[in-house]
């Protein structure tokens, strides 16, 4: 029940400063009319777009979408030309794309002040760095539980609150019914997100110097619980994105998935003979009283450093990722989780409602729920691909046996990006300690 409460106090507190945002606060464009350009693979930002025109009829948007555009993207940035004005980068890389001076500051037209009122604290971790910001956050990668009512139902399962009731519950599954996953996990770097989720974070970044901390206790904690159950068989490493992992899901071989809320979307598209099984809970909690979430994906809109308007750029990202009638149409459109800005409270009545592929649930306020938990955030390494490689290379050394303990990774991993940052020449790296 405390939790419960909790998660009401937040809601309303979302909804309470959704509405202290009455008045507009999109400037006016001062500019020559003109056409700018955005790469995005998400569906349907035509319907935004559109929307965006009216409001500001000397701005027309070019949307291409060439599917995950970074090698294009850095390969243009590489050559000095090419970018479009907007480019869609997920939070988990942007960092990098910061680093590498591939965007330029828009705080000319969406200050601090501003950008916190529109998308939150956390989110200026995601969009700015030294104070200078260059995007705005889309969509939320917040973490939630999705699961199969009816396999909890035929083997006696209870949604778990807490860490040490997901564990029990999925050693009470593999127990009656060995041949049905209570949960896998992947050989990716989805393991930032549960220690996010604890409270805490791997790295991060302040006043110029680059922090690792890989092994702090809170993170080892959540690598020696899961590592328990992993290590006895209870639970199991798969490849995730995978046609074999996708139709184990659908075949009805995977319990719970403990994923973005982005995921409701895919889950639809690629799990269909399911529907109507599913539910949506919040992450279990590691104290039920100070209740807490990470992220796992999501992804924001950035002016690039090739834009020649970059008024015109700032002015749109704002509007598109904050704006009530553009959040609207990516809800419905795009099926996306828009619920990093406050205002999607505001809009939440109108666009969410019982969805029959999650049992009549409605599932917008439950994720809505499972994003306003999210209270802190952290800004990623710029080398964030080779920390993705080495975290999959040292699960499959543990899947050949190499690594006894599956726990012993994390030091590993720590290690490895240490002697990445090192190669990348990186020397304002403090180890053993978070800012």
């Amino acid at each position: 029940m405390r939790l419960k409460r909790i998660l009401v106090l937040i809601f309303v507190a979302l909804l309470l400063s959704s509405s202290a945002l009455a008045a507009d606060v999109y400037p006016e464009y001062t500019g020559e009319p003109t056409t700018i350009t955005m790469w995005a693979w998400t569906s349907n930002e035509n319907y935004s777009i559109e929307e965006f025109e009216k409001a500001y009829p000397k701005i027309k948007v070019q949307w291409e979408n060439f599917g995950v555009h970074y090698d294009k993207a850095l390969t243009a940035l590489a050559a000095g030309s090419g970018l479009p004005d907007v480019l869609m980068v997920e939070y988990t890389y942007s960092s990098q794309f910061m680093d590498l001076g591939a965007f330029q500051p828009i705080n000319k037209w969406l200050d601090e002040e501003t950008f916190v009122e529109l998308f939150g604290e956390p989110a200026l971790k995601w969009c700015a760095l030294d104070g200078n910001i260059y995007g705005t956050p889309q969509d939320s990668g917040a973490l939630a539980l999705f699961y199969r009512q009816d396999i909890f139902d035929k083997y006696g399962l209870t949604v778990p609150r807490t860490w040490e009731e997901f564990a029990e519950q999925a050693r009470k599954l593999h127990k009656q019914a060995s041949e049905i996953d209570f949960i896998t996990v992947p050989l990716d770097f989805w393991w930032i997100c549960p220690v996010w989720q604890a409270g805490t974070t791997l790295f991060d970044y302040k006043d110029g110097d680059w922090y690792i901390h890989f092994t702090n206790p809170v993170a080892q904690r959540v690598f020696d619980f899961w590592g328990e159950l992993i290590d006895e068989g209870t639970i199991d490493l798969d490849m995730w994105w995978s046609a074999d992992w996708y139709n184990a899901i659908n075949e009805g071989k995977v319990a719970s998935i403990l994923i973005g809320a982005w995921f409701a979307e895919w889950l639809k598209l690629n799990a269909p003979d399911t529907a109507g099984n599913w539910r949506v809970a919040p992450p279990p909690q590691w104290n039920l009283d100070e209740p807490h979430n990470g992220m796992t994906g999501g992804s924001g809109f950035y002016v690039t450093v090739h834009s020649k308007n970059p008024e015109a750029a700032a002015i749109f990202v704002t509007w598109l990722n904050s704006h009530e009638q553009s959040l609207k149409c990516l809800h419905k459109y795009s099926n996306l989780p828009v619920m990093v800005s406050p205002r999607f409270a505001e809009v939440i009545d109108n666009v969410a409602g019982h969805d029959e592929f999650f049992g009549g649930q409605n599932i917008g306020k439950s994720l809505l729920e499972a994003h306003a938990m999210v209270d802190t955030a952290f800004v990623h390494l710029p080398i964030m691909s080779n920390v993705a490689n080495s975290i999959s290379l040292r699960m499959q050394e543990y899947v050949d046996g190499k690594i006894a303990r599956f726990a012993d990774i994390l030091s590993l991993w720590e290690q490895d990006t240490i002697a990445y940052m090192e190669e990348f020449g990186y020397d304002n790296v403090i180890s053993g300690r978070l800012p």
